[in-house]
């Protein structure tokens, strides 16, 4: 493998800083950047510098991606890893502002595209035999009439991209909704403003598997089971463990993504409940939970960059799955809204699950002990904790105060 200058995007998450040590360990140049001042990736050992630049919700897709070629080309940059989509959709839609010979990690825009709608990625998983919730695609408010007594209460709206392009160019977020009543449901298509898949709730436990492929071909694999979500009906994972891989959830993910010819990495989500499994959605970049893979000895960020540029010895391994399994990892500042939603209890979308709170005291206790794995954490590389560490409390803190 041949060192490379890397700019690592969103540098402030944790993801991003797994990405960040990653690469540095492996012997690349990492530039972190981000739209914000002071990002927790930048305080680590392994970025060599700090770059910036501009938000897309607020200066707009095509000032991000402009200011990041700039960037390529002011650092010399051989690679860029677009962590978010927040980075990844201006990326996409202005591909031809990068330099030359400045590779870009993620996949083209077809397979982007296809990866990045919920309505196409659930019609794909139905087509090859995989179960997936009750559902209705729905493209108008009014098509909402009587979706409660079709499928029940209540009713997850998701948008069918998580990030679009407005009008005036920002970048605008698909948020995924909770619906009680078909009048809750209406007022949620109307805020989402795109097509829809309106789903029956599932009851059950988020697995995801982790991926790197090259043209469909599955090269690494990790699965995780999620211990703490927020919301805490589901949602992003604030505690995971890794799990040995559940043969057919892999075979699953396996068959989503090497029909799509996938290249790079990506995640599959399911849901694993009394009925079986259900398939939830197709993740078309790096994860939230990336540090847990990182940390149980499965270097996806590493191994992507590779297969992105092509390395010859890492598109042609077999699958490897030899990871360590039974490592826990939290998000301390996702893990601090958990714990607090559980205390507090009485929302209405905690009807949906049950919590004692004396579970979200236990977690509190976890926070206190050394053993207990941390996305910031790392023996090697000590001072993104400090400065992590003050922000998550610090959001929970306005979070409570907001709430209160």
């Amino acid at each position: 493998m041949t060192p490379r200058r890397v700019l690592v995007t969103d540098a402030g998450r944790t993801s991003s800083l797994a990405v960040i040590r990653s690469l540095g360990r492996a012997g690349h140049t990492v530039v972190a950047a981000d739209s914000a001042s002071n990002p927790t990736g930048a305080r680590s050992r392994y970025a060599t510098e700090l770059a910036s630049y501009p938000s897309p919700f607020v200066a707009g897709a095509g000032a991000t991606a402009a200011a990041l070629a700039g960037l390529a080309r002011r650092h010399r940059i051989d690679v860029i890893v677009p962590v978010t989509d927040d980075v990844i959709v201006p990326l996409d839609e202005h591909r031809n502002l990068l330099p030359d010979g400045c590779t870009l990690a993620m996949p083209d825009h077809d397979l982007l595209h296809a990866a990045g709608s919920k309505v196409g990625s659930t019609r794909l998983a139905r087509s090859l035999g995989i179960g997936v919730p009750r559902h209705e695609i729905v493209h108008r408010a009014a098509d909402t009439e009587g979706i409660i007594d079709r499928l029940g209460a209540p009713v997850v709206v998701k948008p069918d991209r998580s990030r679009i392009i407005g009008p005036d160019g920002r970048l605008q977020r698909g948020s995924v909704a909770y619906a009680w009543t078909d009048d809750e449901a209406r007022r949620a298509v109307e805020a989402a403003g795109q097509e829809v898949v309106i789903q029956a709730y599932h009851q059950g436990v988020g697995h995801g598997i982790g991926m790197v492929l090259a043209d469909g071909r599955p090269l690494l694999a990790v699965q995780h089971r999620r211990l703490h979500e927020v919301p805490v009906t589901g949602g992003a994972s604030a505690r995971r463990v890794t799990v040995a891989p559940d043969p057919d959830l892999l075979a699953s993910a396996c068959a989503i993504l090497g029909e799509l010819g996938w290249t790079g990495a990506a995640m599959v989500e399911f849901k694993v409940g009394a009925d079986g499994p259900a398939f939830m959605e197709i993740n078309g970049r790096l994860w939230g939970s990336l540090p847990l893979a990182v940390l149980a000895g499965c270097d996806i960020p590493s191994r992507m960059v590779d297969v992105h540029l092509g390395e010859p010895e890492a598109c042609a391994a077999p699958l490897d799955t030899s990871y360590r399994t039974d490592v826990v990892s939290r998000n301390l500042d996702l893990e601090l809204l958990w714990i607090g939603s559980v205390l507090a209890k009485g929302r209405k979308a905690s009807n949906l699950v049950s919590f004692e709170r004396r579970e979200g005291v236990l977690a509190a206790v976890d926070l206190l002990r050394s053993n207990q794995g941390d996305d910031l954490a790392a023996p090697d590389d000590r001072r993104p904790v400090l400065t992590g560490v003050r922000r998550a409390f610090g959001h929970a803190a306005h979070k409570a105060w907001s709430h209160g």
